[in-house]
């Protein structure tokens, strides 16, 4: 029988969780899974309902979370995986101990496609240089990226940035990994600069702190 894992916590976790849930324990860590088939459905309303029981697991205790379709083929093999990641996971529960993911989307505008003209023949060089382009940070968006992160400086134990695509919309996501006691004070110094932040897309969270758990 296969498990689909939906996060790790350590073993002196105390939390309540509903009875279709299994964990396995090994090493002093322990994995909340539960059976499932080989694949699992895509369905948006099964992928909410995966991120939900997520956030319950996440609001009881430090979670690692998972990304939804980690599935692993039976008990026996998500003990090996705890026991081969186990320094990896305990430092990264370390890390992550009371923290909750603060995000805040930048609006980045569309970039071409290409600057070639579609009447002439594209080389492959070309190409990729178009494409390196359209992936490039604007000078803008880092400028407030580095105002965002000076201006919050203290408030956050760890940050990472990505470019993605939100609503259809091109964006720069900057996450924050906040500890719960920092949030009331991170959220009053957000609102004193987002005036500032000219491109400002959202500002979500907290969340399961899923950009820190790889």
């Amino acid at each position: 029988m296969s498990f689909l894992l939906y996060g790790i916590i350590n073993e002196a976790s105390l939390l309540v969780i509903e009875p279709t849930f299994t964990l396995i324990k090994a090493a002093g860590i322990i994995a909340i899974a539960k059976a499932c088939e080989n694949e699992v459905s895509r369905e948006p309303a099964v992928v909410l309902a995966y991120g939900e029981k997520v956030m319950n697991i996440h609001q009881q205790t430090t979670l690692i979370p998972m990304r939804y379709g980690s599935i692993l083929a039976d008990e026996e093999a998500v003990k090996v995986h705890l026991k081969d990641n186990n320094a990896r996971y305990q430092a990264r529960l370390a890390e992550l101990n009371n923290c909750e993911e603060m995000g805040i989307r930048l609006l980045l505008e569309p970039f071409p496609d290409s600057d070639t003209s579609s009447q002439q023949p594209v080389s492959g060089l070309s190409y990729l240089k178009a494409r390196k382009r359209a992936y490039a940070l604007p000078e803008k968006a880092e400028q407030q990226a580095a105002f965002l992160e000076d201006a919050l400086s203290g408030l956050y134990r760890q940050h990472c940035a990505a470019i993605s695509v939100f609503n259809g919309q091109q964006t720069y996501l900057l996450s924050y990994l906040v500890h719960r006691s920092n949030l009331p004070a991170f959220h009053e110094r957000l609102s004193f600069v987002e005036k500032s932040i000219t491109d400002l897309c959202s500002v979500s969270g907290p969340w399961p702190p899923y950009n820190f758990a790889n």
